[in-house]
């Protein structure tokens, strides 16, 4: 999921007792009315614990669900030049998601 903060949303935030990872952190200035200030676009996903397994999963399972990953395993041993292209894009979501940084652990409670 997508969020868009005034701080910066550090590694792992717990919100309502549940944690959530966030990745993909961009900071950049934002001009409006009140004036220019900085602000954090960035992805979260639920993690179950701060095990690099499990938010491997939890990243996976945000841009593919079990079936999607399975229809493409499956379609790419059907050897068709499109569903190779598809399998091919789905393995360059999986090697960039594996070479995630799990930064130090950071709690923050957000409302």
């Amino acid at each position: 999921m997508k969020a868009n903060s005034n701080n910066h949303p550090g590694t792992f935030t717990e919100s309502r007792e549940k944690l959530h990872y966030n990745y993909n952190i961009v900071e950049s200035e934002k001009t409006d009315e009140h004036g220019t200030r900085t602000v954090f676009d960035y992805d979260y996903v639920e993690v179950k614990s701060k095990d690099k397994a499990d938010i491997i999963k939890a990243v996976m399972r945000n841009k593919y669900s079990l079936e999607d990953e399975i229809a493409l395993i499956n379609n790419k041993l059907g050897g068709k030049a499109e569903h190779l292209i598809e399998y091919d894009a789905y393995t360059a979501v999986r090697d960039s998601v594996k070479t995630l940084e799990i930064k130090p652990i950071t709690l923050k409670e957000t409302k």
